[in-house]
Order: C-alpha cells, then structure tokens, then sequence
C-alpha cells in the first residue's frame, strides 16, 4: 500500500508518502508561494526520488476542509485529477481532524483553531488519547472568545485540566487566548502548529484499510461559511 497525502487547505503546501504503514517521505513548505506553483512539482519529485510512479500509488488523500478556499479548491482538484489518471481511490480527511493528529495518544484535548479572518477561527475541539482524534464538538467558525468559551466547558465536562492549541489561529490570538485559559493551556511546539502530510497520511491508511473511499463527482471542499463571492452575489441579489 502506497498513499500519496496533498495538504494545502493552509499557507503550508504539503505532501507526504507513506508505505504500508511508514512515512517514506514527507516535504512541508510554508514560504512565500502559490501551491498552484508547488504542488505538482514537489509530487512529481517525491515520487521521482522515492523510485515510485503514480501507478505505483494504491490511492491519494487530500484535506478536505475548512481553510484557505483557494488552497482547498486546488488540493481537491490536483488530487480528483491524479485519481481519475490513475484510477486510483480518493480519500478525504477533515483539516482540523489532521490537525489534531499531530498530537495523538496525548490525555489532554487538542484545541484546533485556524484563522478564518474577520476576528473568527475554524475551531474543533479533540479527544486525541487513542489513534484517531475524536470530535467533541461540531468543526465551526466562531470568535476567539466563543472558541475559549466551548473549550472550557468541554475540559469541565470531559474532567480534563489541560489543552493543547494548535493552528495558526492559536498563533494570532495567543495573548487572548493566555490570558482567558488562566494556565489550562499548552501552545503546540512549532512544527506541530499546522496540519502535516504525514498525519493525514496516516489518517488515510484507516480508511484505506476500510474501504472508505470518496465519489469524486460528488465531493466538495468543507468551506463551513461562505466565500466573500457568494456574500457579495447574495447581497445584490437581495437588493434587486
């Protein structure tokens, strides 16, 4: 089994290789480009220096949201493209659920939060004791203060004294955040603050095992809320 895993919902383009159960390659970027411009080439070299072709590949994971709505449309679309050339099996995993994963068989909760703009985070809150994360609660866009609000009442609920954040949102509001957790919470480390390949990787070998796979035609990106596109079209159309 060979899985190729795209992650680009974030300003992170990643892609990772794992075979039958170990990562064999993983790149990660988060510098100043496109993933338009990236991410074909750092797949087509992964695959190249790895000795494998895309016939090779057993099926390709992507995540499927919510982020960056330009980065999901082109990870969604590079990974329906590579699946349809290849007739390979498309597996798709929710953003902040591969974000959870990097702190897996941990017992305190993981508390995702990526920055979504207009003073809001994609928040998810994780039980991440066992091998896959467990959601708590709904994946929604809310304000920090909502987000520390349903996290606190998770921990009392849950019997839990700590939360790890983790996602570029526990980044921008970190004063926010230290100053209403009152010492319940953990930053995440820096290399496990964004949704890595290899996580997804691994996520994507469960349910390659069970079979679960996506309809390509069918599968859209988890936006949560709606572009600024459809606002603006829905506003004028109010008007007139």
């Amino acid at each position: 089994m060979l899985i190729l895993a795209l992650e680009c919902s974030t300003a992170v383009a990643g892609v990772a290789l794992l075979k039958d159960g170990v990562i064999i390659k993983e790149v990660f970027s988060n510098y100043k480009k496109n993933h338009s411009e990236t991410l074909l080439p750092v797949i087509d070299r992964s695959l190249s220096e790895c000795q494998y072709s895309l016939q090779d590949v057993s099926a390709v994971a992507v995540t499927i949201g919510p982020g960056s709505f330009t980065g999901l449309r082109i990870g969604l679309a590079t990974a329906k493209g590579l699946c349809t050339a290849a007739a390979r099996p498309l597996i798709a995993i929710p953003t902040l659920e591969v974000l959870a994963h990097n702190i897996a068989y941990n017992s305190f909760l993981a508390g995702t939060a990526l920055d979504a703009r207009k003073k809001q985070v994609y928040m998810c809150v994780y039980d991440v004791s066992g091998g896959q994360p467990s959601p708590l609660a709904p994946v929604s866009a809310v304000s920090p203060e909502i987000f520390v609000d349903n996290a606190l009442e998770l921990l009392h609920i849950y019997g839990k004294h700590k939360i790890m954040l983790l996602g570029d949102g526990a980044v921008t509001y970190q004063k926010l955040f230290e100053n209403s957790f009152n010492q319940r919470m953990i930053m995440a480390p820096s290399h496990l603050l964004w949704p890595r390949a290899a996580a997804l990787a691994e996520l994507a070998s469960i349910k390659f095992a069970k079979k679960e796979f996506e309809n390509s035609d069918l599968i859209k990106p988890l936006y949560i809320r709606r572009s600024e596109a459809e606002i603006r079209l829905s506003d004028k159309e109010c008007i007139c």
